[in-house]
């Protein structure tokens, strides 16, 4: 009995993983990259709450936007797109600064997301609490896990998304010191970071220069250190030090995203 022929999945590559380019060279097909991004999908820990975040379903349309919010969505949008279509030949990072709610996960997840299935480029989704959370945990000697077990992904993935950089409502030198060695790390290694975070994109308030005329109660005033103290709580240069901040400005582009909560336009 005759065999019957197999039927090609790809009709571009004839099921081969090579396609005839324009130039007359023979390319990797679409087909295997799409693949292998999917293989490194597995490994990239996205949470199913994000696994199909994409350009495509990204909302930058809805009736009681303001013209302000309709432009920064539609920027973000575009610069993420323009990150991924320039990679790796410009290999500088993206830095989502907004209010939570604003989408900054979202665009993270979809950058990634087509690098990995397009470019075949291995990604890592980093939780930056769940992070902290599994580097306390591997002290625990009933953890098999080492605190180099749990970072080892995190420096040599090529591009890492930290999803809520200094998101942790407590904050101490350990944290800084854990923040500081990861992004100096990587921003030596020469890999890409991805940051996404609701703080602002200030300095720390004790790093804010005396006035030159300071009121005889500067420093000791109540209501002015009361101030201080809810500004510290929102600032990058407050929960992971100015330097780092300054660092992340030299591995990052950054975005910022004027909107309100997503969850907030839908309901008004």
């Amino acid at each position: 009995m005759r065999a019957e022929a197999k039927s090609a999945v790809c009709s571009l590559c004839d099921d081969t993983g090579w396609k005839p380019a324009s130039d007359g060279r023979v390319v990797k097909c679409d087909c295997r990259l799409r693949q292998r991004g999917a293989t490194i999908g597995d490994a990239a820990r996205i949470p199913r709450r994000y696994a199909k975040c994409s350009f495509e379903n990204f909302i930058t349309e809805l009736p009681d936007l303001t013209s302000t919010e309709h432009q920064s969505l539609h920027t973000a949008r575009f610069r993420a797109g323009r990150f991924v279509e320039e990679y790796p030949n410009d290999k500088m990072g993206l830095l989502f600064i907004g209010p939570t709610g604003t989408g900054k996960t979202h665009l993270g997840v979809a950058v990634i997301r087509l690098l990995m299935e397009m470019k075949g480029v291995s990604c890592l989704f980093v939780d930056y609490r769940e992070l902290l959370r599994e580097m306390r945990q591997s002290y625990n000697p009933q953890v098999q896990a080492t605190e180099m077990d749990v970072l080892r992904p995190v420096l040599e993935t090529e591009v890492v998304l930290i999803d809520d950089l200094g998101s942790s409502a407590t904050q101490s030198t350990w944290e800084r010191d854990t923040v500081g060695y990861i992004l100096n790390k990587r921003y030596s290694d020469e890999r890409t970071t991805i940051i996404t975070t609701y703080l602002l994109d200030r300095a720390s308030p004790i790093a804010e220069p005396v006035p030159e005329n300071p009121s005889p109660g500067f420093g000791r005033n109540k209501s002015l250190d009361e101030a201080r103290a809810a500004l510290r709580d929102r600032t990058l240069g407050e929960r992971i030090g100015d330097q780092m901040r300054a660092r992340l400005h030299e591995m990052c582009r950054k975005v910022e995203i004027q909107a309100r909560d997503y969850r907030d336009r839908v309901k008004s």
